[in-house]
């Protein structure tokens, strides 16, 4: 009984390549490149209505980035990372504009694939960390785990 449960609550999560808190939702396609090329993972993220996570780049000590973490093992080598522009906002009661992204939006990993990996299915492990806030308030940081699969023609 025990072990259904986990295992309807693993699905929960991770249904439809997407993972999700109840403030964050992460949701990643499927890639298909071929041997020695270059690709990109389009990675979705979409905050609840009333909030926003920092933006990749802070201006404060104590505030936590947004980060994402890709292991492309051996096989993808991960060349950059594209974050969308910032959104300005300010907190109640504060002078500081902070910088932000609320809503929908995507963050692109662009990668190399090694030459000579043979012809199959690939996950990489993903992690995007954050710190949401609401108008009032910021939440303690937080972390939400991702598969990326990456299939190879």
């Amino acid at each position: 009984m025990t072990r259904w449960l986990i295992l309807f609550l693993l699905y929960s999560l991770t249904a439809g390549g997407q993972v999700r808190d109840e403030i964050v939702k992460v949701n990643v396609s499927k890639v298909i490149v071929k041997a020695g090329r270059q690709s990109v993972i389009n990675i979705s993220v979409e905050v609840k209505d009333g909030y926003h996570i920092q933006a990749n780049e802070v201006n404060d000590e104590y505030i936590i980035p947004t980060t994402i973490e890709i292991d492309g093992g051996s096989e993808f080598i991960i060349k950059s990372l594209n974050f969308p522009s910032v959104k300005k906002f300010k907190l109640e009661g504060t002078d500081v504009d902070l910088d932000v992204y609320d809503g929908l939006f995507e963050i692109l990993a662009f990668f190399n694939s090694q030459k000579t990996l043979p012809k199959d299915l690939y996950q990489l492990n993903g992690a995007l960390t954050y710190q949401a806030c609401d108008s009032i308030r910021c939440l303690f940081p937080k972390t939400i785990k991702f598969l990326i699969e990456i299939e190879v023609q």
